[in-house]
């Protein structure tokens, strides 16, 4: 198991003890019926403090965390009330950062498709800045302005066209749908800044997830200033940069597809499989400092706002299970990629078995979850110590995208609990039934 970055609230003692801020995951999966999420508020509010300072090189960056990464009530709420903005995509998002309490003027509304209906909804709710991605939906939108009476300042999302990075083979079909080409951009913004009912106010681009090094962020920074520079000279100012999010969760480095060569075990023994990601310090450290270095070589000063996800909620959240069936070379758990659905760029997650020694004796098996789906398949040939019915099994590092994504194949979705700062354990999302799930179904009347 990679090592615990030592700021995680996570321990696995020698002695076989797991402790999750302050609490025994062994005795919690007694407590509490298996499979849970398990959300720890204080490393949330501790990721938070840790990004805000990576990133004070600058003053004034703007923070508007992804909520769709993960919406839970007590993380919305908790980077509301640490001065956190939020970035949605659609009437969903809107919704749950209105319950969180979220002051619109912090609220960033992305999407590479956006309903009239929703972009009344964020005109009228009074959204900081809308971020298009194409000149159809500007004018869509600039039309729902001027239904409305109003003048509504936009963004537009670019594809900067990076060099690709190493997984480009992989997802470059999927990447390319969003945002604008850069060798198109000045046009399109400029015709954008000529809709009457809309404000020109913004340039925004993601990467890509994930991002191990902060160099696609420096070369990132260095076209959107080009184009800044650019549009300036043709009447069109722009004053906030936004760079999107991608910056990694510390933990997720081990790529699941390596594993599958014959090469792997070798590339292991002499720990070379993983990637190790920089961490936050270090992406906020050059990222702020060449922002510095172009706003004094071109003289532009925009602000800058980031889009974290990921790298603040990975770690705040666990799955606790346990073992069900050991046979042959399969463990079977409760856990399902129901419950954990994303496998970026195949990724694999830390596993830990509590009662059980780190380096206690163990033997590889499949790891399996208990629906009847080929695919239900957590980790191939991991080590597992003290493989047993009713042992219990825990899955680190699922706090972005797990509960998001999760999904009903053949089984209700599980509760989810959090630690509070005060150390109590508070449900605060009870599980599904089969009613529940079924509820929303036509059947004919008898």
């Amino acid at each position: 198991m990679p090592e615990s970055d030592p700021r995680d609230h996570f321990e696995w003692e020698q002695s076989g003890r797991a402790m999750f801020d302050g609490h025994d995951l062994a005795e919690l999966a007694k407590r509490y019926p298996t499979p849970f999420y398990l959300i720890s508020e204080r490393q949330l509010r501790d990721n938070y403090s840790r990004l805000c300072d990576a990133f004070s090189g600058v003053e004034g960056v703007k923070k508007y965390y992804s909520v769709k990464s993960n919406f839970e009530s007590l993380v919305l709420s908790t980077l509301c009330s640490e001065g956190c903005g939020a970035e949605i995509s659609g009437a969903m998002d809107m919704e749950l950062a209105r319950r969180a309490g979220m002051n619109p003027e912090r609220v960033v509304f992305d999407g590479p498709i956006k309903s009239a209906e929703d972009l009344k909804a964020a005109v009228e709710w009074g959204v900081h800045i809308v971020n298009l991605e194409s000149i159809d939906e500007a004018r869509v939108l600039n039309e729902v302005a001027g239904q409305l009476g109003r003048v509504v300042d936009v963004g537009m999302r670019i594809d900067p066209l990076l060099s690709k990075p190493y997984y480009d083979k992989l997802i470059t079909t999927y990447t390319k749908k969003f945002g604008v080409p850069f060798d198109q951009a000045a046009d399109v913004a400029r015709e954008i800044a000529a809709l009457p009912n809309l404000q020109f106010r913004g340039l925004m681009a993601h990467i890509g997830s994930q991002i191990f090094r902060p160099g696609r962020y420096i070369r990132l920074l260095d076209r959107m200033f080009s184009l800044m520079k650019d549009l300036l000279a043709h009447g069109v100012k722009v004053e906030e940069l936004n760079i999107g999010g991608g910056y990694p969760a510390q933990s997720m480095r081990n790529l699941r597809l390596s594993r599958r060569f014959v090469i792997a075990r070798l590339l292991e023994r002499f720990n070379r499989i993983e990637v190790q990601a920089a961490s936050i310090d270090d992406f906020g450290r050059e990222i702020c400092e060449h922002f510095n270095e172009l706003t004094k070589s071109t003289g532009i000063k925009p602000t800058l706002a980031i889009e974290p996800g990921r790298c603040l909620v990975a770690n705040t959240q666990i799955v606790v299970g346990q073992v069900q069936l050991v046979k042959n070379d399969w463990v079977f758990t409760d856990i399902s990629i129901n419950d954990i659905p994303e496998n970026l760029f195949f990724s694999e997650w830390r596993l830990v078995f509590p009662g059980q020694k780190p380096d206690a004796k163990s033997r590889p098996y499949n790891i399996s979850g208990p629906t009847l789906a080929t695919q239900d398949v957590l980790h191939f040939q991991r080590e597992v110590p003290g493989a047993a019915t009713g042992t219990p099994f825990v899955v680190l590092d699922t706090g972005a995208y797990s509960i998001a994504r999760a999904n009903q194949f053949t089984r209700p979705r599980n509760a989810v609990y959090a630690i509070r700062t005060s150390g109590d354990v508070e449900l605060i999302r009870r599980k599904e039934t089969v009613k529940d799930v079924l509820a929303m179904q036509v059947w004919p009347e008898k």
